[in-house]
């Protein structure tokens, strides 16, 4: 499994609804997670940040399945009141150092 980091921003004063929203995921939407791919996602907040971390065998291809899938879409539809770019911007990280 390879390691896969990207950051997010939350607009504004929508705090509070992020983290309501993210306290029940649809179902559907962490099956289509899994079945493109992701094991262990975390998301973390800090103020408006948020830095997601997620484990796949493949995690640009994992991504590129999630771009793909109508159940995401729907979700992102959902969040985008809450978010501050689109998912499809959402900036990615290069892994330099991991410590097991």
């Amino acid at each position: 499994m390879s390691r896969a980091v990207f950051r997010m921003r939350v607009k504004a004063g929508q705090e509070a609804l992020y983290q309501e929203r993210h306290k029940a995921v649809w179902p559907d939407v962490e099956e289509a997670c899994r079945r493109a791919g992701m094991a262990r996602y975390t998301i973390f907040m800090a103020g408006r940040e948020l830095i997601a971390y997620f484990e796949a065998d493949d995690p640009p291809a994992t991504l590129d399945r999630l771009q793909k899938d109508v159940v995401m879409h729907r979700w992102w539809a959902f969040m985008e009141p809450v978010m501050d770019e689109d998912p499809q911007d959402a900036r990615a990280y290069d892994e330099v150092f991991h410590l097991d």
